[in-house]
């Protein structure tokens, strides 16, 4: 498969837009998902990943490996969510797990459980960059090395802070009684 992806990438910066529509087909699902995590908003996380994928075929003839493609798309994604969500904080932000058709491929607490509203009520009480790197980490399953090149910052930073925010969301858990 990554040798088909490589392909498709190396096509897409030559400036094939049909590879690039299939590397978008083989990424959407996940970029939605993870868009809908961060910013709590089923509408701003299209806007994120319409904003994100607009970016990246704008940019992709400046990615130098492709085998990088999916960190580099990942990047750009997090810096459109992050605009959407800075612009749009006056709304609630309260991060939706539960998935649309073909979305929900984490194994999260049914909706509507009281497991599922605690997990939403703990992530919400993180900063922006806090559920950024617990979701990269917890739910798509990045190493902190990557999700720092995604994010900007050092490995050593994002764990310490993915540490810090799983301990912020397990004493707010414990203290409004709801497990750890």
């Amino acid at each position: 498969m990554s040798a088909q992806i490589n392909q498709l990438v190396t096509l897409a910066k030559s400036g094939d837009a049909d590879a690039f529509g299939e590397l978008y087909e083989l990424y959407y699902k996940e970029m939605f998902y993870y868009a809908r995590c961060v910013t709590g908003d089923d509408e701003l996380a299209k806007d994120a990943v319409s904003d994100a994928v607009l970016s990246a075929f704008r940019q992709i003839s400046f990615l130098k490996k492709p085998e990088a493609f999916k960190g580099w798309l990942f990047k750009i994604l997090c810096a459109s969510c992050k605009r959407q969500y800075t612009e749009n904080q006056h709304k609630n932000t309260l991060v939706w797990l539960d998935g649309d058709e073909g979305v929900e491929k984490y194994p999260l607490p049914p909706d509507g459980t009281e497991e599922l509203i605690a997990l939403k009520e703990a992530l919400a009480i993180l900063t922006h960059e806090e559920k950024e790197i617990v979701i990269l980490s917890t739910v798509e399953n990045y190493k902190s090395h990557e999700i720092a090149q995604m994010l900007g910052i050092k490995a050593v930073t994002v764990r310490s802070k993915l540490k810090r925010a799983l301990k912020k969301m397990r004493d707010f858990l414990e203290d409004n009684g709801k497990g750890g």
